[in-house]
């Protein structure tokens, strides 16, 4: 019996549309068709229980009723579950009383209109699926710009055609005052998604006060890196918003860089918005202060709690209650002339205020308060205490999470590494219990390069002072034979890897070494080489040349020459003869060569 053909066109054109258009997994509709051909064969047989198989064999699909064989004298017979052993033998020889015989349905006896209920069901299937699919991919977006076309503009609402399903804009979502047409492109930020009976819906949003706030973070790089943080803001859509920015760097001003160069990045954002107002101040932990911030342009004179005498429904319980939420009422003390400017129109200022700091707010002027007999300077000065202790205890919490924080990421890290191997086998640990194991040194792997370094240098230092005694045997040796000899060193101190260093200066010339054998080998020479006779003959030799010239220019009288007698004459000539033979004139060491540019010169 031949089964179902899936090759029809229609049935091909269906499917691919189902997956491009309608983003619908075609297993999900095979296996929903499946399912909706039992539950119609189950309604034509009227046997909710009966089992039906339905298969897919080459582009073919095929059902079988499937039936539990029975002993044939059964009291509890029933067609529709069970069949006979006898007729079962018949389909499988080799069958047994509670095996399942199938037998193949012919479509042919199911009616259309059991046909039709199957392509109900088969649709009703498909928008559950559309529906859960949509739900799941919006559900995590909630808060996220999104951009869309307007596809259909009602009185009430607007369908934005946004990826892969329809969002609707309500009237109450919308800027007041912005004119909208088919076809056109807008940004919107996906305020809800729901899911009910009629299908998944994803409402959009223009007016959302976080709207603004993502057109902020599109368009401001710190608060996207996150070094600026917008801590709350405030919107009435269409009039006025109201944002307050802290700035987690010193170096980077929070209302700076919200702002931009020449106010570029407020004024993208203002006309995406339609030139509405956008206010933004600095964050401050100081409820006063930021309440001071958020009234402006009013200015504030003063700002405490607020009592009975301020309010009569205030009572001590109402009191109690708001101070355990951290939310009691405030009262702002303004000049008489600028009420008006701290309400705002239709009383818009205040009305952001409240919103932006979650506080209420009761704007008073300074006759008001005064009329009500109440020492202003006495209340600020409590409240100020009171918000002091209000921010240490803050401050004082944050800290001990932070502890805790590190408490905990310090006991996971202790657990990580005991459970590490620690590198030793048992051999080894058995020897260092025994003493075997004279020490075990552990080194931090962040001292590892400082302990590395100073090995490096101590070693060095031990091969230099090692070195020393035998480089200066070897000079002495070099000097006692006069040869350049450089002295080998047998045994080499141990190759150590040296870390680079920074280029040497140059080194400046040492004085000649004189070695032990020239000073025991000649002690006279000794003694010149240390005497600096050469520079004294040099002045010598100029001072006789200087009186022999003296004595050239001068004249003398003969009567003035003196008179010697023969045996003088002897004792002179001797005298001389023996000074010119130990004169240093005589003396072969000296080059007198070496003076004639010398002499020349002079």
């Amino acid at each position: 019996m031949s089964g179902i053909s899936l090759k029809n066109k229609n049935f091909i054109d269906g499917m691919r549309l189902f997956e491009e258009d309608r983003k619908v997994d075609p297993e999900f509709i095979i296996e929903t068709l499946k399912e909706a051909i039992a539950k119609t064969y189950q309604k034509h047989i009227d046997a909710p229980e009966a089992m039906v198989r339905v298969t897919i064999e080459k582009n073919e699909m095929h059902v079988y009723h499937q039936l539990i064989v029975v002993d044939d004298e059964t009291e509890t017979f029933d067609e529709t579950l069970d069949i006979l052993y006898s007729e079962a033998v018949k389909i499988n020889p080799d069958c047994k009383v509670g095996d399942i015989i199938e037998e193949e349905v012919d479509f042919k006896e199911i009616g259309r209109t059991s046909i039709n209920v199957a392509k109900q069901m088969l649709k009703q299937r498909i928008k559950e699926y559309e529906k859960q699919r949509v739900y799941d991919e919006y559900k995590d977006k909630e808060f996220d710009l999104i951009s869309g076309i307007i596809k259909t503009i009602e009185e009430k609402f607007i369908l934005v055609d946004i990826k892969n399903t329809i969002g609707i804009l309500l009237k109450s979502e919308q800027i007041p005052g912005e004119q909208y047409r088919e076809g056109q492109s807008i940004r919107c930020i996906i305020k809800e998604v729901s899911k009910n009976s009629k299908g998944s819906q994803v409402v959009l949003s223009r007016a959302d006060a976080m709207f603004v706030k993502r057109l902020f973070e599109k368009e401001v790089p710190e608060i996207a890196q996150g070094l600026v943080e917008i801590k709350a803001i405030a919107r009435d859509a269409g009039e006025r918003t109201k944002m307050a920015v802290y700035s987690k760097n010193d170096d980077v001003d929070a209302i700076g860089a919200c702002i931009g160069p020449r106010g570029t990045r407020v004024q993208a954002v203002i006309g995406e918005i339609k030139g509405e107002k956008v206010d933004v101040f600095e964050w401050n932990d100081d409820i006063g202060e930021l309440v001071k911030n958020a009234l402006a342009p009013a200015e504030v004179k003063a700002c405490f709690y607020a009592n009975e005498l301020t309010d009569p429904d205030l009572t001590p319980e109402a009191i109690e209650e708001a101070e355990k939420y951290n939310k009691r009422p405030l009262v702002v003390v303004v000049d008489d002339d600028k009420l008006s400017v701290a309400i705002g129109k239709r009383g818009k200022n205040a009305k952001l205020a409240v919103k932006l700091t979650n506080r209420k707010i009761d704007i008073k002027t300074k006759t008001e308060i005064e009329e009500l007999g109440i020492d202003v300077d006495n209340e600020v000065m409590n409240f100020r205490a009171d918000q002091v202790r209000i921010i240490k205890e803050r401050e004082q919490k944050k800290f001990l999470e932070l502890q805790e924080e590190a408490a905990r990421r310090k006991a996971e890290f202790e657990e990580e590494l005991a459970a590490q191997d620690t590198g030793f086998d048992e051999t080894t640990i058995e020897e260092m219990d025994e003493g075997k194991v004279e020490e075990v040194v552990s080194i931090p792997t962040e001292n590892l390069a400082e302990a590395s370094a100073k090995n490096v240098q101590e070693t060095a230092q031990e091969t230099a002072d090692v070195s020393k005694p035998v480089k200066e045997e070897a000079e002495e040796v070099k000097e006692e034979i006069k040869e350049e000899v450089r002295p080998e060193v047998k045994e080499e101190p141990a190759v150590v890897e040296k870390p680079k260093k920074a280029p040497r200066k140059p080194l400046t010339p040492k004085a000649e070494y004189k070695s032990k054998f020239e000073d025991f080998a000649d002690a006279s020479k000794k003694e010149e080489s240390h005497a600096p006779t050469k520079r004294r003959r040099k002045k010598d030799d100029e001072d006789r040349r200087v009186r022999a010239e003296d004595l050239e220019k001068k004249e003398y009288d003969e009567n003035f020459k003196p008179v010697y007698s023969e045996e003088e004459l002897e004792e002179i000539e001797a005298m001389e003869a023996m000074e010119e033979e130990n004169s240093w004139i005589n003396d072969d060491d000296i080059d007198f060569d070496e003076y004639e540019d010398y002499y020349e010169e002079n």
